[in-house]
């Protein structure tokens, strides 16, 4: 859980070897979710309402794990990890709005 960003980025670089650190993989799960809505951005906000349990637009970390439990979205802890990192383009440990939305709409144009 905490290796450096060279082994981090090696590990994301080569989900055959390591598949709990690919991206792809782990968003999958969260995707599903989304047929149930007509776009994008209706899923976005009714997820981050649901994973921002105390109103203050941004995920934690412990929000964000606990959310995709509660959702039945089982991911291991280092796929947890990985989710983190790719959401959390600032790096200061919490997903505004902004960078959740912006995460799951360039997964979408891109799958």
């Amino acid at each position: 859980m905490k290796a450096d960003e060279y082994t981090e980025k090696y590990m994301e670089d080569n989900p055959d070897l390591f598949p709990e650190a690919s991206i792809e993989n782990v968003l999958r799960k969260i995707k599903k979710g989304a047929t149930k809505y007509r776009n994008l951005q209706e899923y976005v906000i009714e997820l981050i309402k649901y994973l921002d349990k105390n109103g203050d637009g941004a995920i934690t970390f412990e929000e964000f794990t606990i959310g995709l439990k509660s959702m039945n979205i089982f991911v291991s802890n280092h796929e947890e990890h990985t989710l983190m990192r790719r959401f959390d383009k600032n790096g200061d440990n919490v997903i505004s709005m902004e960078e959740f939305y912006n995460t799951l709409a360039e997964v979408f144009d891109t799958k």
